[in-house]
């Protein structure tokens, strides 16, 4: 008895879980981040360029040259003739000043780029998924909703046939009724239709598991948090702080890094470089047995860049305005941020006034108009225009009310990606793999 007991217990429990099994908004984020293999083929990119890195800062292979010189041809005689001999050469090629090391740190810094831009993606990402989520939340709620009121339309009708049959309205009237219902049906048609859209588009983010949570998301709205407050926004330092360390401002300002260093390149340039000859030749005694002394030589050659005008200066001066034209784009985008967030913050300020009306007094007023309109139907004291149009009104501001609780959450996330500088989930798991090529 107590076996069964403990079985009833499980399964009940069981079946509790499945049921009140939902998909959470921090539970899709943090799924879409785990799941991304972007990432993966970017750390693959970075370990590509490290690797690039230390190779070019290496000396060239050194060249090996073995001859044999001046063999006669009548006799093919090694030690017949005095200039017969075996060389052995090997030679060196030394790049201009050190331009090895300021290439190796150039690649290097484009190295450092990757794991800004898994920042930036796991801040897309998370910005993605969150309006995904907020829009299929949207129209769950909607659908919740709509369903809720067809009660209202369908007593609408009762009445209208029971008004049609005492003679107090006329048949059109009840087809006008009957119609209102077939408007609500296709509406709900299309809000499921939709609802299948957003899930398919969430799907794309989402491990298998987390999927079949999405079919039922929680009733409420999730809380969020800015990562600063309204007061800590209308300081310009903290504002620039959490803009400027935005992973697309923090990518500008690697390449401007790296445009720097294209620079100094460009200055190794104008010092020679250099290559450096050594041979060794070996010559046989002479038929009489006499010795003959080998040879060694040794030459170093360097270029002179003594025409820089047309080589030199203009590629200084292509480095030069690449990084000026990041530093510009730099500027613009600390603008464009700016001005984004600022529309941002607007737009939440208004959406935040008309919810208030709404919560205060819009939709009081609207449920006490529909419950007169519909007493007055029934005793025929009003029309079905009349109490049809007091219905849909409160049914479309109610559906309004609920777009402008998820359009407050979406412009959250959207202030949130701006700022996303100082998050730290953003940041987590997106660090570099230099330690592995050190």
């Amino acid at each position: 008895m107590r076996a069964l007991s403990f079985f009833i217990v499980v399964i009940s429990a069981t079946f509790t879980l499945s049921v009140n099994a939902s998909l959470s908004l921090d539970t899709a984020v943090q799924d879409a981040l785990d799941n991304d293999h972007w990432v993966l083929s970017n750390r693959y990119s970075e370990n590509a360029m490290r690797a690039d890195a230390i190779a070019s800062g290496e000396l060239p292979d050194p060249k090996m040259r073995v001859a044999l010189a001046n063999l006669p041809i009548d006799s093919f005689d090694f030690n017949q003739e005095n200039m017969t001999q075996l060389q052995l050469g090997l030679s060196q090629q030394f790049p201009r000043g050190n331009s090895l090391e300021v290439r190796q740190q150039q690649l290097n810094l484009m190295a450092d780029l990757k794991p800004l831009e898994r920042q930036n993606r796991r801040a897309l990402i998370k910005k993605q998924v969150s309006q995904l989520w907020l829009q299929l939340h949207q129209t769950q709620e909607q659908l919740v909703l709509l369903k809720r009121y067809r009660y209202i339309f369908d007593e609408l009708i009762a009445v209208s046939r029971g008004n049609y049959r005492s003679g107090k309205i006329q048949r059109f009237e009840l087809l006008d009724a009957e119609l209102q219902l077939t408007r609500f049906d296709d509406r709900v048609a299309a809000l499921i239709q939709r609802k299948a859209q957003l899930k398919r588009g969430l799907s794309e983010w989402l491990s298998a598991e987390s999927q079949t949570l999405s079919d039922q998301l929680p009733t409420s709205l999730p809380e969020l948090a800015f990562l600063l407050s309204i007061a800590e926004l209308e300081q310009d330092h903290l504002l620039n702080h959490a803009l400027l360390n935005h992973p697309v401002l923090r990518q500008v300002d690697q390449t401007i890094a790296i445009r720097e260093k294209g620079i100094e390149l460009a200055d190794e340039a104008y010092k020679p470089g250099f290559k450096v000859d050594a041979n060794y030749g070996y010559r046989d005694e002479m038929e009489s047995g006499v010795n003959r002394d080998d040879f060694f030589s040794m030459s170093v050659t360097f270029d002179l860049p003594i025409f820089p005008e047309k080589r030199q200066d203009a590629k200084r001066n292509a480095a030069i305005n690449q990084r000026e034209a990041a530093k510009e784009q730099r500027l613009l985008k600390l603008r464009s941020f700016k001005a984004q967030l600022e529309a941002e913050l607007a737009d939440l300020n208004g959406i935040n006034q008309r919810i208030k009306i709404y919560d205060q007094q819009f939709l009081h007023k609207l449920s006490h108009k529909r419950k007169a309109a519909i007493k007055a139907y029934s005793t025929a004291d009003a029309g079905y225009k009349d109490v049809s149009a007091a219905a849909m009104s409160e049914l479309e501001t109610k559906l309004v009310h609920i777009e402008l609780l998820h359009r407050r959450a979406l412009t959250e996330i959207k202030i949130n990606y701006l700022l996303s500088g100082l998050d730290t989930q953003i940041q987590s798991a997106s660090h570099s793999v230099q330690q592995e090529y050190k």
